[in-house]
C-alpha cells in the first residue's frame, strides 16, 4: 500500500468538507451524511453543507427491529452505535486517486430483513479497498416501519410516504454520483451488490426509473425482483398494523407523533402471530411504477450486467427457526407432501424462495437483451455468523452463509485456509464484473443456463465450473 498524505484524507463534498482517517493504511471516510430525514414518514432532502466534518467514525443507524419473538439469530451486534431515524449516512474506503484513472465503484445495500442491520454490521468492507484496489461504499438507510410503512391509503396528508427506503436508496446513489471521484472512484462506473433483503433491494433499483443512470452494474446475493407488493396489500398492512397499536394509535397522524418505543412495541405485537412481520416496497405506480419482473423484461436496465448467485442449501436456514415455524413455512409456501422427509422440504422450500426467484429474474433480463450470469455457492465457511452462534447451520451453505466469504481478507488470517480461497473465488467474480462487465465464465442463456459452482477445491487444488 502506497504511504498518503493529510490532503489525501480530505475530500470536498456536496455535504462539506470531509476529514477521513487511515484504516489499517487505506483511506476510510466514516458517517458521511448523504441526505436528511426532516420529519417521519416523509422523503429524505438533501444535505445543507456546513463545516467540516470529521469522519473517523460511525454514523447513527436506523432503528433496529427483532424478526421474530425470542429468537437471537439475526440479532445485530450494536458494538456502540446509535438508533436514530435521521440515519441517512455513508462510508467510503477507497485506495485513493490514480494516475491510470478512476476506480470501480462497489455500492453495498445490507441484508436484515428490513428490519435490522447496517452499514457496519457483520462486514469488514476494508479488503475491497486494500487488495482488489476498487473503491467501496456502505450505507446506512430507515428500515422497517421507518422506511417502507406507507401512509398514503389512509390519509392523503400522508400521500408522500411511498417507498421511503426506496427514495432513501436513490438519494445515496445520487451523492455517489456527485461525490465519488473526489475519493478517486469512477461515478460512470458503480457496481450494486447486496444479500438477501439487500439483494431484493437491489433488484428494486434495477426497476425504479429514478435510479437509472446511477449505477452500471448490479450483483444479487440470494435475493429476487419480487419483494414490491401491490398498493392495496401495502394499504392493508398499515391497518394491520393500526389494529395492533390499539390504544397507542388511532391514525396515520397518531403513528407520526408517536415515541420510537411505542412504534417498536406494535411491531412487537404483530410477532405475536409467530411469523416475521414483512416491511416491503410496493408498486405505487411512480417510484415503482410496475412488477420488477416487467421492467426488466422490458429493457429497462438492458445495459446494466447481472451476476445472480444463491446457495446450494438456502432454506437450511429455516429450520434453525423450529419445527413449528418449519413446517409452517413449508405448509404454507410450498403445500407440498407433508410425509416428506426434512432434507427434501428443505430443497422444496429452497426452490420455491429462492431458485424459482432468482431464474424468473435472469429470465426476464436475458428477454430484453440483457447480459446476466449465475453462480452457486456450495460451501459452509468456518468463519460464518452462523458456524459461531448456531452449531446446527455450521455445517450448511444456508441462506447468507456467503457473506462471510464475500468480506473474509483473503490474504489475512481469518477463517481456514479454504475459507479464503472460496472467499477469494467468491470476491474474484464480483471484481471481475465491476471492472470488466463480465463474471469470468459463460453467460446464463435459457438454452445453457450454466451456473458456477464456488465450492472448496477438489483434491487436486482445481475449482470446478460444473
Amino acid at each position: 500500500m502506497r504511504d498518503y498524505i493529510e490532503s489525501d484524507l480530505v475530500v470536498e463534498t456536496s455535504s462539506g468538507q470531509v476529514h477521513g482517517f487511515l484504516d489499517r493504511g487505506v483511506p476510510n471516510w466514516r458517517g458521511l451524511p448523504y441526505g436528511r430525514v426532516e420529519r417521519r414518514f416523509r422523503p429524505p432532502v438533501p444535505v445543507k453543507p456546513g463545516g467540516p466534518i470529521a469522519a473517523d467514525r460511525w454514523g447513527e443507524v436506523s432503528w433496529q427491529l427483532p424478526i421474530l419473538l425470542g429468537k437471537g439469530l439475526y440479532r445485530v451486534p450494536m458494538d456502540g452505535l446509535v438508533e436514530n431515524e435521521d440515519c441517512l449516512n455513508l462510508n467510503v474506503w477507497s485506495p485513493g486517486q490514480r494516475q491510470e484513472g478512476p476506480l470501480p465503484v462497489l455500492v453495498w445495500l445490507h441484508g436484515g430483513n428490513r428490519v435490522n442491520g447496517s452499514a457496519s454490521s457483520w462486514i469488514d468492507p476494508w479488503h475491497f479497498a486494500a487488495r482488489h484496489g476498487v473503491v467501496v461504499v456502505t450505507a446506512n438507510y430507515r428500515l422497517g416501519l421507518w422506511g417502507c410503512l406507507y401512509l398514503g391509503g389512509h390519509d392523503q396528508a400522508f400521500a408522500d410516504s411511498a417507498n421511503l427506503q426506496v427514495l432513501d436508496h436513490v438519494m445515496l446513489l445520487r451523492w455517489v454520483s456527485d461525490n465519488i471521484a473526489g475519493f478517486g472512484g469512477d461515478p460512470a462506473n458503480v457496481t450494486l451488490f447486496g444479500i438477501s433483503s439487500g439483494g431484493c433491494d437491489v433488484a428494486t433499483l434495477l426497476g425504479t426509473p429514478s435510479a437509472q443512470g446511477l449505477f452500471h452494474k448490479a450483483a444479487i446475493y440470494s435475493g429476487n425482483a419480487e419483494a414490491p407488493v401491490p398498493e392495496d396489500a401495502a394499504v392493508r398492512f398499515t391497518q394491520e398494523f393500526i389494529a395492533a397499536a390499539g390504544s397507542l394509535a388511532n391514525s396515520p397522524d397518531d403513528l407520526a407523533r408517536l415515541a420510537n418505543v411505542g412504534l417498536r412495541h406494535i411491531h412487537g405485537k404483530l410477532l405475536e402471530r409467530g411469523v416475521p412481520v414483512r416491511y416491503d416496497p410496493f408498486i405505487d405506480g411512480t417510484i415503482v411504477p410496475k412488477p420488477l419482473l416487467d421492467t426488466i423484461s422490458g429493457g429497462l436496465i438492458v445495459h446494466v450486467p447481472v451476476l445472480m448467485s444463491v446457495t446450494s442449501d438456502e432454506a437450511g436456514l429455516y429450520a434453525a427457526f423450529g419445527d413449528e415455524m418449519f413446517d409452517r413455512a413449508y405448509d404454507t409456501l410450498v403445500g407440498g407432501d407433508p410425509s416428506a422427509d426434512q432434507e427434501e422440504k428443505i430443497r422444496m422450500l429452497s426452490q420455491k424462495c429462492f431458485w424459482d426467484p432468482t431464474d424468473r429474474l435472469l429470465q426476464a433480463a436475458h428477454s430484453s437483451g440483457g447480459n446476466v450470469w449465475l453462480q452457486k455457492f456450495c460451501y459452509a465457511p468456518t468463519n460464518s455468523n452462523f458456524a459461531a452462534t448456531n452449531p446446527s447451520l455450521a455445517a450448511r451453505p444456508v441462506h447468507g452463509t456467503d457473506l462471510a466469504s464475500l468480506f473474509i481478507d483473503t490474504e489475512g488470517s481469518d477463517g481456514t485456509g479454504t475459507d479464503r480461497a472460496v472467499g477469494a473465488l467468491e470476491q474474484n467474480a464480483l471484481i471481475a464484473l465491476a471492472r470488466d462487465g463480465r463474471p469470468p465464465w459463460k453467460q446464463w442463456t435459457p438454452e445453457e443456463p450454466v451456473a458456477y459452482q464456488i465450492a472448496a477445491p477438489d483434491s487436486d487444488g482445481a475449482m470446478a465450473l460444473r
